[in-house]
């Protein structure tokens, strides 16, 4: 019997585990599929334990011996996953490491080039459940790994890439595993209600340019069976799940999966969980009847990848053909006229923004209502086109250090900022949303007690950054100048 342990990254973008403390549905997915009869399969979600993740994980692993761990992260993430693997190989020095997820997607080749291949036996570019099963397999029945699609490994020092197989038919999964996580289910929280993953769908068919998801699936889009996505929801209910996040890219690209999910839900009783999702504002748009259904399906929070009050900034992003943005502030309020809790998306830093345009931003989404506002800076991720073209521009300042790339971060500059300013601008922009009455009352009057205990969990861990916050982003100008030097990134 081997013994398999799949570990989830600790980071996460921002402060998000303040608000949301979720699972990784991937590696639940990936555990169900593998064949329990040859292998026994742990799920490690460091999320839950965040600045312990390096000394919880080394402790683990140290009292339960592993024949395979596989390490699943996004760029942002891949520091600490290699760290995990060092440390891996030296407390397991016969261990078999895989690296999967985003990062190993677009990065397998140049992974394989530098010194990190001495930590990483298998990388698993694609979709995981089929791949990471052939492994299991290969190495219990003692054959090679080195013909497994969507495999890349060294052999006698030569890198060997195998092409990705086809996509797996999701008629054919298992439901994820949720009795695999060593964590306890009740560690994973959405707005204080113990939470749960679920898929309804995989892919997108849209070409916004700084996305890597038709790396991750090509430019496809496939639909789990309603009775599927139902039995995965109860499911996640038996586990004690009171609030439920839909993973999906875009869970309304298809209106009449949707449709039906919706009316599945209400029709198995399912409607007393809370949902979120992200969507899109062209779904809502072309389809105005969903947010009716949604509240009768217990939908409780909509976030909507608004981007940007420019439609040629949306044009920049290749989603001007999607929709535009005198369509944003009707389709916000058409959800929360239903009840439903509105975050808004929004990306800053495309090359042609100055102080004033980012400026411009924050006033339009105030202009449009959303509940909440999310402020993302523009990451060049590795395989994106967006990243080909600011490369041919010399807009891109920081071209490697990947732990950076958190959508939090400047990693460019603009035709008229340079790295530090448009950080500092969007920072102070973000410090604006953290104390403007109208958005943090909604949330208090919303979630009183949870936002309370939000409120003193931020003074226990992070009081600098909320005191920071509290000086409109002065308090830690100095040490950000500083941070910035180091790194090379100073005013252009």
């Amino acid at each position: 019997m081997i013994k398999a342990l799949l570990v989830a990254s600790s980071k996460v973008i921002g402060y998000g585990t303040f608000l949301t403390t979720l699972p990784n549905g991937g590696l639940s997915s990936i555990a169900a599929n593998v064949n329990r009869e040859i292998c026994d399969v742990k799920i490690l979600d460091l999320v839950t334990v965040q600045h312990k993740a390096v000394p919880f994980f080394a402790k683990y692993i140290r009292q339960n011996h592993f024949d395979v761990i596989g390490f699943s992260c996004m760029v942002f993430q891949y520091a600490e996953m290699l760290e995990l693997a060092k440390l891996a190989k030296t407390i397991l020095p016969n261990v078999k490491t895989v690296l999967g997820g985003y990062h190993a997607t677009v990065a397998y080749e140049e992974i394989l080039q530098s010194g990190d291949k001495d930590y990483f036996d298998l990388v698993v570019h694609g979709e995981g459940e089929v791949a990471f099963s052939s492994i299991i397999e290969s190495i219990y029945y003692g054959s090679s790994c080195e013909n497994i699609p969507g495999v890349s490994l060294l052999k006698n020092g030569k890198a060997i890439h195998n092409a990705a197989g086809d996509l797996a038919d999701l008629d054919e999964l298992k439901l994820p595993d949720r009795s695999a996580r060593v964590m306890r289910n009740r560690k994973f929280t959405l707005f204080g209600y113990q939470a749960d993953v679920v898929e309804t769908t995989r892919g997108c068919t849209f070409t916004c340019n700084y996305c890597t998801i038709t790396k991750m699936y090509g430019r496809s889009y496939r639909k789990f069976r309603t009775e599927m996505v139902l039995a995965d929801i109860q499911d996640a209910k038996d586990h004690g799940a009171k609030a439920i996040f839909f993973t999906d890219d875009n869970i309304v690209l298809n209106r009449v999966h949707f449709e039906g999910l919706c009316n599945g839900i209400i029709e198995r009783g399912l409607n007393d969980i809370k949902y979120m999702t992200q969507a899109s504002v062209q779904g809502f748009s072309r389809n105005p009847h969903l947010p009716e259904l949604m509240k009768r399906a217990g939908f409780e929070w909509v976030f909507l990848g608004i981007e940007s009050d420019s439609d040629t900034t949306l044009e920049f992003f290749n989603k001007d053909k999607q929709f535009s943005t005198s369509e944003t502030a009707g389709v916000v309020k058409s959800l929360q006229n239903r009840g439903m809790f509105v975050f808004g998306g929004f990306i800053l830093g495309n090359p042609k923004d100055d102080t004033e345009s980012l400026w411009r931003t924050y006033e339009y989404m105030k202009e449009i209502g959303v509940d909440s506002p999310l402020f993302f800076t523009l990451t060049p991720y590795p395989g994106t086109e967006i990243r080909e073209e600011m490369l041919k521009g010399n807009y891109i300042t920081n071209l490697s250090d990947y732990s950076l790339y958190d959508c939090v971060n400047a990693n460019i500059r603009t035709d008229h900022l340079s790295t530090y300013e448009l950080f500092r601008v969007i920072d102070s922009i973000g410090h604006k949303a953290f104390t403007d009455s109208r958005i943090v009352g909604r949330l208090v009057r919303r979630y009183p007690w949870f936002m309370l205990k939000v409120a003193f969990k931020m003074l226990y861990r992070h009081p600098d950054m909320v005191i920071h916050h509290m000086t409109a982003g002065r308090f830690l100008e100095r040490k950000r100048r500083k941070e910035f030097a180091l790194r090379n990134q100073p005013a252009n």
